[in-house]
């Protein structure tokens, strides 16, 4: 069965957990100053990965960043309509 694609993009949407894991490892090292702390983004990625709205395992539904990097930054909010998932 072929795997998803992104409507503007070529790619899977679909990404490996060793994909995220390098994604993620690269992003610390490049803009570690917007990241937030590591409690934070764990009570994030936790809210994401319960939420009816993950689609993919990795993405969410109402803006399309993957939840993996979208938690870690500091600056960002949940984007659910109706009020947000994230409680920090």
């Amino acid at each position: 069965m072929p795997q998803p694609k992104c409507k503007s993009c070529l790619q899977s949407v679909k990404l490996t957990k060793v994909e995220l894991a390098q994604m993620m490892q690269k992003q610390t090292e490049e803009i570690g100053d917007l990241l937030a702390p590591i409690e934070v983004y764990f009570k994030r990625l936790a809210a994401c990965e319960l939420c009816e709205d993950l689609q993919y395992e990795t993405t969410c539904r109402y803006n399309g960043m993957l939840v993996q990097y979208m938690t870690r930054l500091k600056n960002k909010q949940c984007p659910r309509p109706g009020g947000g998932k994230w409680f920090e």
